[in-house]
């Protein structure tokens, strides 16, 4: 009763607030307001480049620490009066999460959803057999497909998730993902940026531990740390063993688990650098000469660079079940461990040719597509909007 009431006053306040005029505006968002990134954040930045005169807006929720450049300024969840006057005037939304379901739109408006699972492992929205028994995450992928005017795509496997696990039926604009124009490109003064940062020799190796979370535990309030239980000591020699060097583990935390492990040590995870805050993820793959993840799609990102991948994950079928997912471990490009001995022997035994001839199949088998410009190209398409109040769409049906 109280959530119907809340959603009636927000839509009268939006309504209000729709008498004043839109404006050159675009407000941005990803991981409900806990930071500024994902692929959002690079469209803004390419758009800033185009156009800086538009007024760039970010949602923020004021629980996090979130960082953002001079010309993009704040607005908080918390405060409802302004949140949804800045929503009644803007021009261009953009997000990488679905669209809550408080979220309207009014004529005149652009919506575009880039979602930030890719090629994930994990199943998502519909797909996932409770999500329908949520009303208020259905309801919020519901208005998502209602609201948007296009989903951005990189993959025929995301595009068949956008129709499917979405139920959406409209425009896809398959450029490839802003975030990733990076990975393709490359930029050999990013590396040396996050080895100052954390003041890493630049002799060292860097291999990255991001893993996910899981809902279940989220659920329960705690977390059951023992599935991270990896034995870095133990990875960090295997991997000098096999490369050569010395090289220092950094570990991305989820963005849901990070208040979990703040000042504490995690099962095995000793001795190593922590990474959680430091913003852009796709810097800290950069970076590395080595990924270790789970479930999460950040491996498939670490994959465009060519460097060795390897998933741990010693809960897969408990995952499977609880989840739902895409692929099963070994149909995965990466060698899959599920305790530390198994995670050694992959890091020993790996052939980079192998690998490669594995990823090759699996991104012609997933219909991958990254172009390297579709940050500016999405840009372009918002400036053609803001200035002419129409834009078009290359479609993939």
């Amino acid at each position: 009763m109280v959530s119907k009431l809340i959603y009636f006053f927000e839509g009268l306040l939006f309504k209000i607030f729709c008498i004043f005029p839109i404006r050159n505006k675009i407000i941005g968002n990803t991981m409900r307001g806990r930071k500024f990134g994902d692929n959002p954040q690079y469209v803004f930045e390419a758009l800033h480049q185009l156009n800086p005169d538009i007024d760039f807006v970010w949602l923020v929720d004021k629980k996090f620490q979130v960082d953002l450049p001079s010309w993009v300024r704040p607005v908080y969840y918390n405060n409802v009066f302004k949140f949804l006057f800045e929503m009644a005037t803007a021009k261009v939304y953009i997000n990488s999460h679905v669209y809550g379901m408080g979220w309207r739109k009014r004529k005149g408006q652009l919506v575009i959803e880039t979602f930030h699972g890719g090629l994930g492992i994990k199943k998502i929205n519909f797909d996932v057999t409770h999500v329908r028994e949520t009303p208020r995450l259905a309801k919020s992928i519901i208005n998502t497909c209602n609201i948007s005017d296009v989903f951005i795509s990189q993959s025929e496997h995301l595009s068949t998730l956008y129709r499917r696990a979405f139920g959406y039926k409209g425009l896809i604009y398959k450029c490839g993902y802003p975030k990733n124009d990076k990975l393709i490109k490359g930029n050999p003064e990013i590396p040396v940026n996050v080895r100052n940062h954390f003041g890493i020799s630049e002799n060292d190796k860097i291999v990255l531990y991001a893993p996910t979370f899981r809902d279940s535990f989220e659920k329960n309030g705690e977390m059951d740390f023992s599935v991270y239980g990896i034995d870095f000591a133990r990875m960090k020699s295997a991997f000098e063993k096999k490369f050569g060097g010395t090289w220092t583990v950094m570990v991305k935390w989820h963005p849901i688990l990070a208040n979990y492990v703040k000042d504490r040590d995690v099962g095995l995870c000793k001795g190593y650098l922590d990474a959680t805050q430091y913003n852009d993820m796709q810097d800290l793959i950069i970076a590395s000469d080595a990924v270790v993840s789970d479930y999460s799609s950040c491996i498939f990102d670490a994959a465009l660079r060519e460097i060795p991948c390897f998933t741990f994950a010693t809960d897969f079928e408990e995952y499977k079940k609880d989840r739902g997912v895409y692929y099963e471990m070994d149909e995965l490009p990466f060698p899959y461990a599920h305790n530390n001995d198994e995670l050694e022997a992959n890091i020993l035994n790996f052939d980079q040719e192998d690998n490669s001839s594995k990823w090759a199949a699996f991104k012609e088998r997933t219909g991958l597509f990254e172009s390297g410009h579709a940050a500016l190209d999405i840009a372009c398409k918002i400036d053609e909007f803001i200035k002419t109040g129409k834009v078009s769409w290359t479609l993939d049906s």
